[in-house]
């Protein structure tokens, strides 16, 4: 279901002045009316000014500089009815919506502020309104502008140039294509960031594969490398296999001669600690000497005498068996010596096959240029690796690229919608008895120049373009829709006539599903009055919103009504409340 937005209530106060405005509308047809000059264009640029569009600020610069309080009251119909009241008072916005929490904006007079960014992201997500326009090579959220910029003909230049009710919107890029493409519902619900993301990771991945394919194949010493690499390969095989038997012949022989070395240090340590307690041993004789230390008389018991005697001789019979030891070990010295020259041996034969691999030699291929040629074989892998990485990778954007619609797809859809455009705006033509066009440009929705006509004539086709516009796009799935506002129909110096036939066409072909409020000049000399108008073309059933009784000017605001108090004060307490 569209999102469908409904004007209920409008209200301003100044307590400066102690002035006020009050309206209601209704479910149908609004007319505003008033002398020239009185306010009736005020009131519409006050609605919008409440929305938080700033592009009204200097055409209501007199009347913001009494410190005006602006309230909208609106029923939202979406998947559910929602209650919601919008506040503003300069820099401040209170958006208060039923069942959910109050929102404040504050600082929000400038469009670029971080305050003014967030009014426009939550306005979005209530009216699901998701136009994306470029800004500095990204795709950002539209203007509050943009959201009603279909539903709104100013009078200044509404009624000369098309869609161009607000200022600066045609500044940005590609504005009218994007414009149109939303609101027709030609492009997909997605973000087109992501798109523009995707198309330009599509085209760097296209890129890089190319460059890798290229390095390989315009490469011929990677080719020559990869050759190479098969043929040398068995060569290096059979020298590790030797290698390998060598080393570790190698390392059991010098594991043998390290033990054999460390087993005669060990006996000959221990050879030298004998001798010691040998001596010490002599020097302490308990029969014949003093303690060499103390010179105290050693023990002359004969338990003393017999321990004495017994080591001295367990230590001549370790000497004796430890030189015995030695020169058993001395006796393999020969086993020594020929563990060396082994260890030589084997070292030189590593070290000779290493050389004869190092000088071999196959279609220029050693193994120092074997090595240099390894890496060019092992950068071949890492791109042959990489390709197929990328290769995978630009498969799955293209796939995440697929669930948009191609550029054919789109230019299908934009001739289908102008075709039905130009069927719609021909009849409205004809509804106001307006020239026809001869130049099919001025029939091509996407096409359409600047309009060559002027007066009366230029506000009828203005009209009827509107008119079609707003009924192309009300079946559009997922669009929201707003009240139609047509600001001073009678722009110019009209006839009776040219009256007339506007406002039979308005009410034949006026919206359904939608508000109109439109805004004519009137005042109480008039011969046939608004009263007349609404009798004769709207069965008196358009609700009338008189601006300064209908003979003062610039009588927007007048003396607040105390049956309002009530009302003011809901709204002051809005503004209060805190969080």
């Amino acid at each position: 279901m569209n999102s469908k937005l409904e004007f209920r209530r409008f209200f301003a106060y100044t307590e400066e002045k102690h002035k006020s405005f009050y309206t209601q509308f209704i479910n149908g047809t609004n007319i505003i009316y008033g002398k020239n000059t009185s306010g009736k264009s005020t009131l519409i640029h006050a609605l919008l000014y409440t929305f938080g569009i700033n592009d009204e600020k200097g055409k209501l610069s007199e009347l913001l500089r009494e410190n005006v309080i602006f309230r909208i009251d609106l029923i939202l119909h979406s998947n559910i009815t929602e209650n919601i009241t919008i506040v503003r008072e300069d820099e401040t916005i209170i958006i208060s919506r039923e069942n959910k929490p109050r929102k404040k904006f504050i600082g929000i007079s400038g469009n670029r502020s971080e305050e003014h960014k967030s009014l426009k992201h939550y306005l979005g997500e209530m009216f699901d309104f998701n136009l994306h326009l470029e800004s500095s090579g990204k795709y950002q959220q539209a203007p509050i502008e943009a959201m009603f910029l279909p539903y709104y003909i100013a009078q200044d230049v509404g009624w000369v140039y098309r869609h161009k009710s607000f200022r600066g919107l045609d500044f940005i890029k590609n504005f009218k294509q994007d414009f149109f493409d939303y609101y027709l519902g030609i492009v997909n619900d997605y973000d087109r960031n992501k798109k523009n993301e995707l198309e330009k990771a599509k085209e760097r991945l296209k890129n890089e594969i190319e460059f890798l394919t290229n390095i390989e194949s315009k490469d011929p010493e990677i080719k020559l490398s990869k050759l190479k690499d098969e043929k040398y390969v068995t060569k290096a095989l059979d020298y590790l296999k030797i290698y390998k038997e060598n080393k570790e012949a190698l390392i059991e022989l010098e594991k043998d001669y390290l033990i054999t070395h460390n087993k005669l240090a060990l006996l000959e340590n221990r050879k030298n600690v004998l001798f010691r307690v040998r001596k010490a041993l002599k020097n302490q004789d308990p029969i014949e000497n003093d303690c060499p230390t103390c010179h105290q008389e050693l023990p002359e018991s004969l338990e003393k005498i017999y321990e004495y005697h017994q080591d001295y001789l367990d230590t001549e019979d370790q000497i004796e068996e430890n030189k015995r030891v030695i020169n058993r070990l001395k006796a393999t010295s020969g086993k020594i010596n020929s563990l060396k020259r082994d260890i030589e041996k084997y070292k030189k034969i590593i070290a000779k096959d290493y050389a004869t691999l190092e000088n071999y030699n196959l279609n220029d291929l050693s193994l120092s240029t074997w090595i240099e040629n390894k890496v060019n074989v092992q950068f071949s892998s890492n791109v042959t690796s990489k390709i197929g990485e990328k290769t995978i990778e630009l498969k799955e954007v293209e796939e995440k690229l697929q669930k948009f619609k191609t550029d054919d797809e789109i230019e299908d859809e934009r001739k289908t919608n102008s075709s039905i455009f130009r069927t719609l705006f021909k009849k409205y033509l004809k509804e106001l008895e307006v020239k026809k066009f001869d130049d099919q440009r001025f029939l091509n929705l996407y096409e359409i120049p600047a309009f060559p006509r002027q007066g009366v004539e230029l506000l009828k086709t203005l009209l009827a373009y509107n008119f079609a516009f707003n009924s192309l796009i009300k079946d559009t799935e997922g669009i929201h829709r707003f009240p139609f506002l047509l600001d001073a129909i009678f722009e110019g110096d009209l006839e009776e006539d040219s009256k007339n036939s506007i406002l039979k066409f308005i009410a034949k072909l006026k919206p359904t599903d939608t508000q109109l409020i439109l805004s004519i000049a009137d005042s109480e000399k008039n011969k046939i009055s608004v009263e007349d108008y609404n009798t004769r073309y709207f069965k008196g059933k358009a609700e009338l919103i008189c601006i300064g009784k209908n003979k003062f000017k610039r009588a927007f605001l007048s003396d607040h009504n105390s049956k309002l108090d009530d009302y003011l004060e809901e709204t002051m307490n809005l503004l209060i409340e805190t969080d």
